[in-house]
Parts: C-alpha cells; sequence; structure tokens
C-alpha cells in the first residue's frame, strides 16, 4: 500500500469523448447571437461536456441527442444559464445539440442498453473460453447500436484483437477497448459500500481524490486495510472528506508522547481522542490513567514548556531552610564588613624552591666498542 494512491485512469477517459475539440478551424465556426451554453453529461457522476442550445430552451433534467466520436448519443442537461442572463456568443469548437430527446429516442436507448448487456456476457464467455486474462466490465453503445466502448481491467499488457474481431464479426458493432483500473471499475460497474450507501464515485463524485496512508494516520484509525480500503480494493475515498476537519481538531490536543504537568502528577500522553476532544495520560508515580477534556487542558495540564506553577512553588517548599537561608547571610556579611578581611596567603614548601637536579643520560656503548 503506497503512500498515496490516484485513480489509475482519469475519469474522463471513460466518458464519451465529443469531436468538438478535433474539428479543423475551417468548420468550427461562432455560433449566431442568441445561444447559450449547456452542460450535459452522458453518465451519471461522469464528465461534464458542453454543446450549445437556444437559450432558455432547455432546463435542467431534460434528455438530448448529441453528436459524439462514436456517433448520435443522448446526454442529460445538467447546467443551464440563469434564466435573466443575456443571450452570449458562444467560444469555437462548442458543437450544437441536435435535438430534444423524444421517445424514440428513449426507446432506442433502452434497446442499446439491452443489447450492450447481451454483448458484455458474450465477451466474458469468450474470455473463459480462450483462457484472456483480462476481464470485460461493461460495454457502451450510441443510439444506433453500430458503435461503442468496451471497458476492461487485466494486471498486464494483452492482446484483445481476437475478441474485438469476434464481437464485432457476430454483432456487427465497432467497439474501441479502454483499460480500467480498479476504481473505475467500481464507478461503471457500481454499488454500495461498507457504509451502506451507493458508491460515492458512481452516484455523485466526478473526479478520484489523492488518498494516502497519512490521511488514515490523522483520523487515528488502524491501518487495517479491510477497514480502510472500498469495494475497489484501493484506500476509501471519504477519508479525504473531512480531513481538514481532523487537523484542526487534532491541532488543540498535546501531541502523542508529549510529557505534561497534572495536579496527580507528571505524566504522558498515550492517547487522543479527536472527535470527544480530550487526551489519555499515564501518570509515572500511579498505574491510573487520566482523561483531561480539552476544556481543561489549560488549566489543570500544563507541558513541560509551560509547567504548572503550583508544582512549582510546592516544589520550593519542600527545599530545606538552610540552603534558602544561605545567600542571605552572606549578604548580611558584606553589610557588615566581615568578608573585607584579606585572605591568608599560602606559604610555598622549601621542598618547592629547591631547583630540580636535571638527570643524567647514559649512552649506550657501540658494537665495536663491546667487543
Amino acid at each position: 500500500m503506497t503512500e498515496s494512491e490516484t485513480s489509475d485512469q482519469p475519469a474522463a477517459q471513460l466518458t464519451t469523448q465529443p469531436e468538438g475539440d478535433d474539428l479543423p478551424d475551417d468548420q468550427s465556426t461562432d455560433q449566431p447571437e442568441g445561444q447559450a451554453v449547456i452542460g450535459v453529461r452522458f453518465r451519471e457522476a461522469a464528465r461534464l461536456y458542453h454543446y450549445s442550445a437556444p437559450h432558455g430552451a432547455l432546463f435542467p433534467g431534460d434528455y438530448v441527442v448529441v453528436e459524439t466520436a462514436r456517433g448520435e448519443e443522448m446526454a442529460r442537461v445538467v447546467t443551464v444559464p440563469e434564466h435573466d442572463a443575456p443571450p452570449q456568443r458562444v467560444a469555437r469548437g462548442v458543437r450544437p445539440i441536435l435535438r430534444q430527446a423524444d421517445r424514440e429516442d428513449r426507446d432506442a436507448a433502452a434497446a442499446a442498453g439491452e443489447r450492450a448487456q447481451g454483448i458484455l456476457e458474450q465477451m466474458r464467455q469468450i474470455t473463459v473460453r480462450d483462457r484472456l486474462d483480462l476481464y470485460p466490465i461493461a460495454v457502451q453503445l450510441n443510439l444506433r447500436g453500430d458503435a461503442g466502448t468496451g471497458y476492461f481491467q487485466a494486471e498486464a499488457h494483452i492482446d484483445f484483437r481476437g475478441l474485438a474481431a469476434e464481437i464485432e464479426r457476430e454483432h456487427e458493432v465497432a467497439l474501441d477497448m479502454q483499460h480500467a483500473g480498479p476504481r473505475d471499475r467500481a464507478k461503471l460497474v457500481d454499488g454500495y459500500d461498507i457504509c451502506g450507501l451507493r458508491l460515492c464515485c458512481a452516484s455523485w463524485m466526478t473526479n478520484f481524490p489523492k488518498v494516502g496512508i497519512r490521511t488514515a494516520k490523522d483520523q487515528g484509525l488502524g491501518l487495517n486495510p479491510d477497514s480502510i480500503s472500498g469495494v475497489c480494493g484501493r484506500l476509501l475515498c471519504c477519508l479525504t472528506f473531512e480531513h481538514e476537519v481532523y487537523r484542526e481538531m487534532r491541532g488543540t490536543l498535546p501531541k502523542m508522547g508529549k510529557r505534561v504537568s497534572t495536579p496527580a502528577g507528571m505524566g504522558k500522553v498515550i492517547k487522543q481522542n479527536i472527535l470527544q476532544q480530550y487526551v489519555t495520560i499515564a501518570l509515572d508515580d500511579h498505574s491510573e490513567r487520566v482523561d483531561v477534556p480539552v476544556a481543561e487542558i489549560g488549566l489543570a495540564v500544563r507541558t513541560e514548556e509551560a509547567p504548572n506553577q503550583a508544582l512549582v512553588e510546592a516544589e520550593r517548599a519542600v527545599e530545606p531552610a538552610a540552603e534558602r537561608q544561605a545567600p542571605q547571610r552572606r549578604r548580611r556579611r558584606r553589610a557588615v564588613g566581615q568578608d573585607s578581611a584579606p585572605r591568608p596567603t599560602v606559604q610555598p614548601s622549601p621542598r618547592a624552591e629547591q631547583p630540580t637536579r636535571r638527570r643524567r643520560r647514559r649512552r649506550k656503548p657501540n658494537a665495536g666498542q663491546s667487543e
């Protein structure tokens, strides 16, 4: 488990890619006045795309038909300009909405969804038959059902051209195969997490946040993968929702391992309860554990940098009286003049005055002389 985990693939690659950005300059012209920029989504919690439409003709929640790289597709209107906003000129590259979806378009979209589910089941059967090391996740088709995108998950690079060719030959559909990571798979498949609610990435969250082990440590959570991981196998995205609040609340508590002074004696902080705002202190002289709320930390508990003044005064009261009176006695002697008498000098000993005799060094005989 790494320090920082991000999505294996951005959410933008999992949505339909319009062709408006790829148009040449001679085919992308400014729209006349009276057009408004409309934001649409092709799937729930997917990327937001912008198209142009007559001002005031559409409302959030309406379904429209637009042109994409896979052909005509149905999308849901999410954002529209304010009703009292003046008409604006549409920027270059923004393609117009073809029409508002009617009953036939809705039926075509439902039929395309059922056909995509059948193609997905057959892809999984072919994968098992050919023993391919990949798992098909989802298939999305356009309104006509002749083109679409197939998403799969694989641990390593794999050749899926045979699978795509067989599906195209039997169903007469052109599939653009795209790899999806663990988080992208959860976003496409949808489901419920350990909290009992629907997955955030599939219901409302459009981008995957950056989640790391430090996020779980700051919130005082255990590093058990089963308790801090989602259905995708990665760290829970909801760990980032209240991370800043945890950091602010934790800043008001003494740090772990900090030695503090209490009315009961010195101790060390062994536990922090960030939500309930209290710390647990292990005393040095007793085996008891003291829980101190954050409201009483400034009154009853002090760190070593700011010790409790009552304890300091108590330590001074225990000091011997003679040690406290010694400086006062010396000050009295200086005032009376008793300490002004010259101190006796130490006479050097007679032995110290005698000069030291230099020891004579004996010379060693040469080899010739010894013979």
